[in-house]
């Protein structure tokens, strides 16, 4: 007799002798509770939380988003159904407006089949800041489009405003290097401090072009 498996969501039907059984793949619930601290801790920059699952069982970490309770502080509490058993590592990031995390948090607990784990994640300030600026067409003072930002191993790419972020920058004093093959790139230094470092506009000259641009002052 052949046997046969239909492979459906969260169930596998197995044929045998003209007969079937299902078999569920054992899952459970995960409540997070984030305690969010008042802005005079955790900075008003922080608008939302994100929560990040991701162990065994799950192919890619599963995540969801809430907005931050109060600027007083409080509690932030996210539910996760349908979660495969097993151990997980929970991460909570309080993003700022472009990303950036302001203050993260994880915790570990294991999945239970059928049941509901809850675990509390404590929340605690970064120096990581945002870094945002306009890139501009030394030639024609118009946006310079698609330039490459790098800072350290964080990068942003201008957009067709000119506009770029690059989000999670440690404080402190950084290389920034922009480079484009439409442009001449170059590289300057430059001090971070969180919450935001604003470049304003970054000249850069056009690859045809032979004279530098001069140095931006930042």
């Amino acid at each position: 007799m052949r046997q046969f498996v239909w492979i459906l969501p969260l169930m596998v039907l197995v044929g045998c002798g003209g007969g079937l059984r299902q078999e569920v793949f054992p899952e459970g619930s995960l409540k997070v509770i984030v305690h969010f601290p008042p802005k005079r801790v955790i900075p008003a920059e922080a608008q939302r939380v994100r929560v990040s699952v991701r162990g065994q069982g799950l192919t890619q970490p599963i995540e969801k988003v809430a907005e931050r309770p109060s600027q007083e502080g409080g509690e932030v509490i996210i539910t996760f159904t349908n979660v495969p058993i097993g151990s997980k590592e929970v991460t909570v990031t309080a993003e700022d407006q472009y990303g950036t995390h302001r203050a993260v948090g994880t915790g570990e607990t294991n999945i239970l089949a059928g049941k509901t784990t809850t675990v509390t994640i404590e929340l605690s300030l970064t120096n990581l800041a945002s870094v945002i600026g306009r890139t501009i067409n030394v030639r024609t003072g118009q946006p310079a489009v698609g330039v490459t930002i790098q800072i350290g191993d964080r990068q942003g790419i201008s957009d067709s405003n000119g506009n770029f972020v690059v989000t999670n920058v440690p404080e402190g004093e950084r290389t920034i290097t922009l480079s484009s093959p439409e442009y001449r790139g170059y590289s300057r230094n430059i001090t971070v401090s969180p919450p935001l470092k604003n470049l304003g506009d970054l000249p850069i000259l056009p690859q045809q072009l032979m004279l530098p641009p001069d140095e931006p002052e930042f």
